[in-house]
């Protein structure tokens, strides 16, 4: 559905000029939720706005389904934005107007009729929860209920593709997992692709099936979610289970960090190891996350006995785990 191809941005004034973006290719499949994930500075807001043109890319090519949207004319292009629908971190609610006239506010633009756009707005309403608040107006709401105003809005004239700017990072706890499981039911129910950037870790592993992480403009890691945080020497691994300071090891040990996905996560594998080899486990740290709709679990080992390396080598060929090994010695 969106595909970019080598988009760099480069901001110019006078004598100075900054690469925001240097060399970004991504493909965000048709119906999938892709997160872009990375610090403050990274180019994350330049990308999504390059991506409906809000900011014009230096060079490269942006594809929406097919399409090439970098060198369409004006009209061409506003017609083409009917079919991306955005919303914002500050949600960007018209205060003067009320939430059923906030989210007619893309049809009227258009032209739509006023029966056909009272009859869309009830629809969005109730899509989003608020059905009982289309005469109030923003101020009247919290911050959860704003934005699936402005997502209301972005749905309006029923677009394809979804865009994300950091819509949760104003929002609590609470109402960020509202907020996310809401986009997630959009995206089951609708076939809506969403495209969101994020600087938190909890967006990408609560609703994200794939993402990219990007650092100084430059895409540094890209995968599915769940593969990568198999991993523990991924980026995304070592940032969602970020392990603490480990206890002093036991000298001539074996540590091994071991992350289980899927059914294994429920198997009593370290029971069988003991079972099956000459070797103490010794837990030293680890957790369990939710990725999505499944759980992974990290946890670091401490391996001593006659049989560690038969006993590693017994995990490393389990289905669904990952094992990285570490020596000290001594």
């Amino acid at each position: 559905m969106i595909l970019i191809k080598d988009l760099s941005k480069i901001y110019r004034q006078g004598n100075f000029s900054l690469k925001a973006l240097d060399g970004v290719s991504l493909e965000v499949a048709n119906g999938e939720i892709f997160g872009v994930l990375g610090p403050s500075g990274a180019g994350k807001s330049t990308l999504i706005r390059c991506v409906n043109l809000l900011e014009r890319p230096t060079s490269g090519s942006i594809f929406l389904d097919q399409q090439e949207i970098t060198g369409l004319n004006a009209a061409e292009l506003r017609k083409t934005r009917q079919r991306i629908g955005m919303i914002f971190q500050h949600f960007n609610l018209l205060s003067s107007r009320t939430v059923a006239d906030n989210v007619a506010f893309p049809l009227e633009i258009v032209g739509v009729e006023k029966n056909k756009r009272e009859a869309r707005v009830k629809e969005l309403l109730d899509l989003v929860g608020l059905s009982d608040k289309a005469r109030v107006y923003p101020s009247q709401l919290s911050g959860g209920q704003k934005q699936r105003v402005g997502i209301a809005r972005a749905l309006a004239n029923d677009p394809e593709v979804l865009l994300s700017d950091e819509a949760t990072s104003a929002l609590d706890p609470q109402n960020t997992s509202a907020i996310l499981e809401l986009l997630y039911d959009l995206n089951q129910r609708l076939g809506l692709t969403i495209l969101l950037i994020t600087h938190e870790m909890n967006v990408v592993r609560q609703i994200c099936k794939r993402v990219a992480i990007l650092e100084d403009g430059r895409i540094v890691e890209e995968g599915l979610v769940e593969d990568l945080a198999a991993q523990p020497e991924t980026r995304l691994a070592r940032a969602i289970f970020a392990p603490g300071e480990l206890p002093e090891i036991t000298p001539g040990a074996t540590v091994a960090t071991i992350t289980f996905v899927g059914e294994t996560a429920k198997q009593p594998v370290l029971a069988s190891l003991v079972r099956r080899f000459d070797v103490n486990v010794n837990i030293i740290g680890g957790s369990i996350q939710k990725i999505g709709r499944h759980r992974v679990g990290q946890l670091q080992v401490e391996l001593t006995g006659a049989q560690v390396k038969e006993s590693i080598t017994y995990l490393v060929n389990l289905p669904d785990l990952s094992v990285e090994v570490h020596q000290w010695i001594g």
